[in-house]
């Protein structure tokens, strides 16, 4: 299935298909199954809505593969220091979300606070900033507004694409749509595939919804 929001793009079904069907995308922000087999706890239950693990999170099989298709397009990939990082990445990057939500292991004093956000690639520019990115996450529960278990805040998402070379992007493993909301509130392109399509239908949703939002605050009719 593929649908057309304004300047997105969104596909239904496997990245590793459509992926390679694709071309003229300048960049590519994702994130992927991070192959550490996360299964929910209480708090995230109600968003689980395509099952209690994510896709393809056994292994980092998914991710590898799609990083292979893409070939030299400059890439930022969400991942986890638990298994090893994209070949070819040239620099990690640290998501601070501040005092988590998370409680990790209770034996430590010490809670989850941070993501990995792997460099791939060359065309990046800005200004010279530090490794470390604060952003507060989305909050936990759904009752707050979030609507996938590993929902990535749009603001943080907004902070990546400022630092991404102009053009499309792309994200192959679109969750919730999280980074096509940030481009719709850039006014860039966006092509988004999700394999779960009860995830789908909410990017599909909240896309349209920040698409609209956008033509109102311009003023443009609906």
């Amino acid at each position: 299935m593929r649908v057309e929001i304004g300047n997105a793009t969104l596909y239904l079904g496997d990245a590793r298909d459509i992926v390679p069907t694709l071309q003229n995308y300048a960049v590519v922000l994702a994130d992927p199954p991070y192959g550490v087999a996360y299964q929910s706890g209480h708090a995230t239950d109600d968003l689980w809505i395509a099952g209690k693990r994510i896709t393809g999170d056994k292994t980092t099989e998914a991710r590898d593969i799609v990083l292979s298709q893409i070939g030299d397009t400059p890439a930022l990939i969400f991942g986890s220091h638990k298994v090893a990082p994209p070949e070819n990445t040239r620099m990690r990057l640290v998501w601070d979300k501040g005092p988590a939500l998370g409680m990790g292991a209770l034996d430590l004093p010490w809670k989850p606070s941070f993501e990995d956000i792997y460099v791939i690639g060359k065309g990046f520019a800005g200004r010279r900033d530090g490794g470390v990115i604060y952003c507060p996450p989305v909050q936990s529960m759904a009752k707050n507004g979030r609507q996938h278990p590993n929902q990535k805040p749009v603001r943080l998402l907004e902070m990546l694409l400022t630092k991404c070379p102009p053009g499309t992007v792309l994200d192959p493993f679109m969750g919730s749509g999280s980074t096509g909301v940030a481009c719709v509130a850039a006014g860039r392109p966006f092509i988004g595939i999700e394999i779960e399509p009860a995830f789908f239908d909410v990017a599909c949703k909240r896309i349209s919804e920040a698409a609209a939002q956008t033509r109102l605050d311009l003023g443009v009719p609906a």
